[in-house]
């Protein structure tokens, strides 16, 4: 028997525990040590409180603390309503994700039999389309055709009048025979050679045709102006802004005339155009004449002199003057003192000098002879 330190716990063996019972009903507790079992003997005191907690009693269970077993019993029935709800939740995105794959699944058969449906139904509208647009095709050339026949056939579209505006120059007969073009004729059956037929006239500048059905041609043309002359041997020949040669006539007209070109009386009779050297100095002549012009004296200049680039010179037959105007730089300033002089010297013959630089302080001048 061993008795421990505090006084109150006893240990036996198995014969001293059957000996010292005597029958009587006493708590043992029984502990393994050393491999060997060995019982203790809680003695009587009324003022110790046994705590099945702290000791194993044989044939007795410790009970736990009533708020202890409840939380482990709500944590457990918490864990198995938790297992379940999340084995319903996996149950059923199981089944949810099964039902997408199944829609999935045939909405791919279904779209792959729509695909192939499209497919012939485009293939069955784009060969309609075809047909329908190849009949259409067919039916407009066919019914083109018909009507081309129709016009160049039917006499109803046959010239009956040729019409010419916005000539001065040339005459209406003349044009209508360069036109050669004939009455009764089918007015479908000339082309654009018409223009240069007309066209061969120096005077005509510009041609267009048009038809008036059912059977009347209309010419406008738009014709060239005589602006200068090249006084020749025996005649003169007339020259537009551009350097057309117009016409040689014998008669002079009241133009200004223009001495020192260098396009030969030769070719300006045989040419319809004056020589690229003559149309540079033309350009120079038009400023002469449009300054002029902005002065109101342009219809009494009779003769410009280009001889000299840097020095022209204008005469007016009718006062007996000629003026000396330099170069073709600053002809605005220069054919306001071109008017004063014309104007104080209107009585007297002479020449005038307006070729000096204006702006550096020449002062223009009237040599009367």
């Amino acid at each position: 028997m061993n008795i421990s330190k505090d006084g109150k716990t006893l240990y036996f063996s198995d014969d001293e525990i059957e000996n010292s019972t005597h029958g009587e009903k006493k708590v043992y507790v029984t502990k393994r040590i050393n491999g060997k079992e060995s019982h203790s003997k809680i003695e009587k005191d009324e003022d110790r409180i046994f705590d099945f907690s702290d000791e194993i009693v044989i044939g007795v269970t410790p009970k736990k603390p009533k708020k202890e077993v409840e939380k482990r019993r709500n944590s457990t029935n918490g864990n198995k309503q938790r297992s379940k709800q999340k084995k319903k939740e996996k149950d059923k995105r199981k089944r949810k994700n099964n039902k997408i794959e199944k829609d999935d699944k045939f909405e791919r058969l279904d779209n792959i039999e729509k695909n192939k449906k499209n497919k012939k139904d485009y293939k069955k509208n784009k060969n309609k389309k075809i047909s329908k647009k190849l009949i259409t095709i067919i039916s407009c050339i066919l019914l083109i055709v018909s009507i081309t026949i129709f016009a160049f056939i039917t006499p109803i579209f046959n010239i009956s009048k040729i019409e010419v505006y916005g000539n001065n120059k040339v005459s209406s007969d003349t044009v209508t025979s360069l036109s050669k073009l004939k009455k009764g004729e089918n007015i479908f059956k000339f082309n654009n050679s018409i223009i240069q037929n007309i066209k061969e006239n120096q005077y005509i500048d510009e041609v267009k045709v048009k038809r008036k059905l059912p059977g009347t041609i209309q010419i406008y043309i738009t014709e060239r102006e005589v602006k200068y002359q090249v006084k020749l041997i025996n005649s003169y020949a007339y020259i537009d802004k551009n350097g057309y040669i117009l016409e040689v006539s014998s008669k002079e007209t009241d133009v200004p005339i223009i001495v020192g070109f260098k396009t030969t009386e030769n070719e300006l009779i045989n040419k319809n155009r004056m020589e690229t050297k003559d149309l540079e100095v033309l350009n120079n002549i038009l400023k002469i004449t449009d300054s002029a012009k902005a002065i109101d004296i342009e219809k009494i200049i009779t003769e410009i002199n280009i001889e000299n680039e840097n020095n022209y010179c204008i005469f007016i037959k009718g006062q007996n003057k000629k003026i000396y105007i330099g170069d073709a730089n600053n002809l605005t300033n220069k054919m306001l003192y071109v008017k004063k002089i014309l104007e104080e010297e209107k009585d007297h013959s002479g020449t005038g000098y307006v070729n000096g630089d204006i702006s550096n302080g020449f002062k223009p001048y009237f040599r009367p002879e």
